[in-house]
């Protein structure tokens, strides 16, 4: 069974990558993806912290 402390870590780890991802965008040029990509970095770390605070 799949504890609740893993589906957040793959989900925080999906969303760090999509941020980076949304960065690169955003330094190409493309300065609107700016704040959608500082938005994922930031859902990405808080699902990592929560994931890392439900560990017994």
């Amino acid at each position: 069974m799949i504890e609740p402390g893993k589906k957040l870590k793959g989900a925080g780890i999906s969303y760090l990558g999509s941020g980076v991802a949304f960065l690169a965008v955003a330094a190409s040029g493309q300065t609107a993806f700016l704040g959608v990509g500082m938005a994922m970095i930031g859902l990405g770390i808080a699902f990592l912290a929560k994931s890392r605070k439900d560990r017994p």
